[in-house]
């Protein structure tokens, strides 16, 4: 209470008023410089947090393509992540978030196909043609990401974010198998029956990046649950790669608690 007395002489003072002409709403108004003086002091420049969760989502490609006839199944494998963010604010509202998480992003699926072009491991040897069956896919592949982001401030307990994510590939693995059905290498070859398996890990993409979309409740004073939607850009194969016949990327939500400093 003494400081906020002397801030409230120090406002005074300093716009030059003599004491006999001091009023009630100088008074008040230096008051209220006080106290904002105050809250900026106690206002976070820096806010940092640690982060717990998983991932839940799909590698796939952006549609369903003609090829995919059904999806038999689609199981999201246990993908956890463990990180932690800086939030810098310049003002109330407004700040910058950088993070720093290591994360899986995983799942399995098993998709009935016509005409899929694919390449399989036939006695020994790829053979790459024309697939009609079920086909049974399994990604895992473990990142190192840096999301950056804008954060706003939407009232006392909620952040918004939106940004970019740039993923460094640690581990990749992308594998699977056809079976229950029939390959063709050329159209006017006959059919060759045949359950194999097939991976494509070693042709992963080192490099994924997208959108990052997130929010972030405060739950406790150092307690906050979150969710962020990535949303890949960049296809996980090469442009090159001709053994899957369309483009793949990388979607997902990852929901989780974060221990606010």
């Amino acid at each position: 209470m003494k400081k906020q007395f002397l801030y409230i002489f120090l406002a005074v003072f300093s716009i030059g008023i003599p004491a006999q002409a001091i009023t009630n709403q100088d008074v008040e108004e230096a008051a209220t410089l006080a106290e904002k003086y105050q809250q900026h002091k106690k206002a976070k420049v820096y806010e940092f947090s640690v982060k717990a969760g998983f991932n839940i989502g799909g590698t796939s490609p952006m549609g369903l393509p003609a090829e995919i006839r059904q999806i038999n199944s689609f199981s999201p494998t246990l993908s956890l992540s463990i990180g932690g963010d800086v939030i810098r604010w310049f003002s109330p509202k407004w700040g910058v978030n950088l993070g720093l998480r290591f994360e899986t992003k995983g799942m399995e699926t098993d998709a009935s196909v016509k005409n899929y072009v694919i390449k399989l491991l036939n006695d020994g040897s790829y053979i790459e043609g024309i697939y009609t069956g079920d086909v049974v896919t399994k990604v895992n592949n473990q990142y190192l990401t840096l999301p950056i982001q804008a954060a706003y401030k939407a009232g006392s307990r909620w952040n918004l974010k939106a940004g970019v994510y740039v993923s460094f590939l640690l581990r990749g693995n992308f594998d699977g198998e056809a079976k229950n059905g029939y390959m063709r290498t050329h159209p006017t070859e006959p059919k060759l029956e045949t359950d194999a398996p097939y991976d494509f890990s070693a042709d992963t993409k080192q490099f994924d990046w997208g959108l990052d979309l997130g929010a972030e409740f405060v739950a406790y004073k150092h307690l906050s649950i979150y969710a962020d939607l990535t949303w890949g850009l960049t296809p996980i194969f090469p442009n090159d790669f001709t053994a899957v016949g369309f483009k793949m990327y990388n979607v997902y939500l990852n929901i989780g608690f974060a221990y606010v400093f």
